[in-house]
């Protein structure tokens, strides 16, 4: 699971799946959703630190709640409230009023329910890695064009969410390097994806390496590993009921 400050908590995707409309009405309403997520994100980020004050568990902070399922469709419905909202008063036709109040329903459920079940947290959370950087040097290999990503690992051999893939045409009589970049304190480790495809990045080195070292990527060298996970499982789950006020 990705943790909440590793940016948006749903994709388009998530958003099309509870309406197949969206994108047509978006765009003959000017409305751009990439800003409604980020809008919607920030609202709840906003909900989830009021939280963490009135608990005053010092100890806890927002890098290191985990968007668990509930808490993806809380962000879901909040963004297609503020999409319908945006579009009724665009056009003030009454069908995108009565959708903008049915998410806006769902978005009040939906955090409810979230507030019941429970804030999910880790306890040495690891953000998601930028995308590394890719080089090559001088070996007998087969050149071509590979992908690489990068995850960090902690002192628990928990592993953060995937870096975005970063792409290089490397030449014949080379390899690439890949370096990850701006390690955070607590990461004892990262390990690589690699493949000549975005859908074909595997585990490169079940043994992570050292956060400052560069991983020389052979092709060929582990085509049958794991994929990338979406980052580390929670750790406990805190209560919140009655702390977060209804509205």
């Amino acid at each position: 699971m990705a943790l909440f400050v590793d940016g948006p908590g749903c994709g388009i995707e998530d958003l099309t799946d509870q309406d197949c409309g969206l994108l047509e009405v978006s765009e003959s309403n000017g409305i751009n959703v990439t800003t409604k997520v980020r809008l919607a994100q920030d609202e709840i980020a906003t909900d989830l630190q009021l939280w963490l004050a009135k608990s005053r568990l010092v100890s806890l902070r927002l890098e290191q709640v985990v968007v668990t399922p509930v808490l993806r469709r809380w962000l879901v419905m909040r963004t297609l409230e503020l999409v319908y909202r945006d579009a009724y008063y665009s056009q003030l036709v009454d069908r995108f009023q009565s959708k903008w109040q049915e998410f806006a329903r769902l978005a009040r459920d939906t955090r409810e329910s979230y507030v019941a079940g429970g804030m999910a947290i880790v306890t040495d959370p690891l953000p998601r890695p930028g995308p590394p950087s890719l080089t090559t040097a001088t070996a007998p290999q087969t050149g071509g064009t590979f992908y690489a990503s990068v995850a960090w690992v902690n002192s628990r051999g928990q592993e953060s969410a995937v870096s975005a893939a970063s792409s290089l045409a490397v030449q014949n009589g080379h390899v690439m390097l890949v370096t990850p970049t701006g390690a955070p304190s607590n990461a004892t480790g990262y390990r690589v994806y690699a493949g000549t495809s975005l859908e074909a990045m595997t585990l490169q080195n079940p043994v992570a390496l050292a956060p400052r070292t560069t991983y020389q990527h052979l092709p060929g060298h582990a085509t049958d590993g794991p994929l990338g996970g979406s980052g580390q499982v929670p750790d406990y789950i805190r209560p919140m009921t009655r702390v977060i006020p209804r509205g």
